[in-house]
Parts: C-alpha cells; structure tokens; sequence
C-alpha cells in the first residue's frame, strides 16, 4: 500500500512541476511587449516598431517581403501596397505576429508629376510653336500667359505669343492637382537683317509645296522635294491636321492631289518639328492648319452659290 501511495505522490509531483513550466512558458508569451505605430500604411510613409519585452537579448523582424531587420526598435518602409504578415521572434524562441495594410495612396505618389510640358525653351516674337503634353489625361486646358485665360484645350497646340518676354506656360488636366508649368523667353521677332529661325523657313517652304499640291499642280516634283529635301526619304513621317486628324505623309498629299482637282483646299499654317535629340536634322512632325475654302466663302456674306 505504502508503495503505491509513493508512485502516486511522484506522479502527482511530476504533474505540477509540468503543469507550472507549462503555465511559464505561457506566461512568457504573453509578456512578450512589441508594438507597431500603425496596421494601416500607406506606401513610401515610415513605420516604427518597437520591442520591450524584459530580459530579451535578440530581436529578428521579418516585414513579409523578405526584408529583416534585427534591431530592439528602428523604423521600415513599405514601398509596394498589399497585405504584409510582420513577424517578430525575440531570443530564438518566442514569437508574435502583427498584420499590416499598405495602400498606395501616399503623399508622395499625389505630388508626383503626371503630367509634364514638353516645349521650347526660348522662340521669336510670333513664331508659331508647338507644346506637347506628355502623360496620360482626358482634359487639356492651356494657358499661355498673354491672355489670363484659356487659349487652347488642345492636348498638343500650337500657339505663337504676340509680345517679347518671359512667359510662364500653364496646363492643367483631369489628372494633375496642380498646374504643370513651363518657361519661355519670347525675343522680339528678327529683322532682314538678323538670322532667321531654319524651322520656319523650312515651314514656310512646305507649305508652298502643299498648296501647290492642293492646286492641281504637278505632283512628283512637289512631293519628292519635300520628301528627300526634309523627310530623309521616310513617307511615313507623321502628318498633324487640325490638331485632330493623323496621318502619314504620303498619304497625306495623295489627299490633296485628290481634292487639289476641285481646288477647294487652303493651307492656312505649317509647323514642322524634330526629333530634338540631336539624332537626325530630319522632320519628325509635320503640323498643318488648313480650311475648306468653299466652306470659308459660305460664311462670307458676300459669296453667292453658283
């Protein structure tokens, strides 16, 4: 009897002593003291964390994304949005977990500029020009600074500036909060006897050529001057109409021979442009404002219809 009360007791002793290291261990985990500044992030904005947990000498924090660090406290940035399961083990053993909301509606994502001007820099006294924007929108609205109004909804415009200066160019879109904004220095249109800007005589030239095309006059010549004389031979150079109408060269002055044979076309304005990087002197875009002559002469009160 007194041998079976023995092995009761050792059991029962065995017992507490696994219940209370079992009650420790417990015990430790729930005072393991870490904390984040915040679950819910946005991305490129710092988030601290932090570990107070008595007597740990090793920190690991794993952020989710394969990133760590192995500092008590410091601060980590997320720079992708998505949900991030961030993981702390302190001295090897004990662990805690905290789930983290990164959504990429950060401060710097809504000042980053989505919209930019892409323009000369310095221009003549009523030389026509042209402004691209570069970035994608739906709404254009430019100003160029003469006016205080808006002078072109037009995604790329063309506009020549009345009087010299300096000129701070405007364009506000559906996508950008503030206004992208572009300078230029307007000098004073050049004299005979001053150097003229090669573009605008290059312009002008073409613009003889395309009426000419538009007149019923000959064709080959016209058009193989201006091909191999400003397009490097490449009759797939872009044509502009209007600032609403795309189209290749080639195709383009077939247009015209077409309706050069009711001789109702006028070419109001040319404007070429390069490709700017120095790689070629040829023209990359051709830019034409022309109108409807007959249309033209309706309006004009004193055209009766034959």
């Amino acid at each position: 009897m007194a041998k079976y009360l023995k092995i009761t007791l050792l059991l029962l002793v065995l017992y507490l002593v696994g219940f209370m290291v079992f009650l420790r261990t417990c015990s430790d985990e729930k005072t393991l003291q870490a904390a984040l500044s915040s679950h819910d992030i946005s991305v490129n904005v710092p988030l601290h964390f932090c570990d107070s947990t008595r007597g740990a000498k090793s920190w690991l924090w794993e952020f989710g994304n394969n990133d760590q660090a192995r500092e008590r406290e410091g601060t980590y940035i997320f720079t992708e949005p998505g949900k991030y399961r961030v993981k702390l083990t302190v001295d090897q053993k004990y662990e805690k977990y905290f789930l983290v909301n990164v959504s990429d509606d950060s401060p710097l994502k809504e000042q980053s500029p989505f919209i930019t001007i892409h323009g000369p820099q310095t221009a003549l006294q009523d030389e026509y020009l042209v402004f691209k924007s570069e970035g994608e929108a739906n709404i254009w609205r430019w100003e160029f600074g003469e006016s205080g109004l808006i002078d072109s909804r037009e995604k790329n415009p063309i506009y020549a500036f009345r009087e010299p200066g300096v000129y701070e160019v405007l364009l506000t879109t559906d996508k950008n909060h503030y206004p992208a904004r572009h300078r230029i220095e307007i000098l004073p249109r050049y004299s005979d006897n001053d150097s003229t800007d090669v573009l605008s005589l290059i312009a002008i030239d073409i613009k003889s050529k395309l009426q000419a095309l538009a007149d019923g006059k000959a064709f080959n010549s016209n058009y193989n001057y201006m091909l191999s004389r400003y397009l490097c031979n490449n009759p797939s150079t872009l044509v502009v109409v209007n600032n609403t109408k795309y189209n290749d060269f080639y195709s383009y002055c077939q247009g015209l021979k077409i309706t050069g044979k009711s001789n109702k076309t006028a070419i109001e304005r040319v404007v070429v442009d390069t490709p700017g990087d120095g790689s070629t002197d040829c023209l990359s875009v051709i830019y034409v404002i022309q109108n409807d002559r007959y249309k033209v002469n309706q309006n004009d009160p004193s055209h009766e219809r034959p």
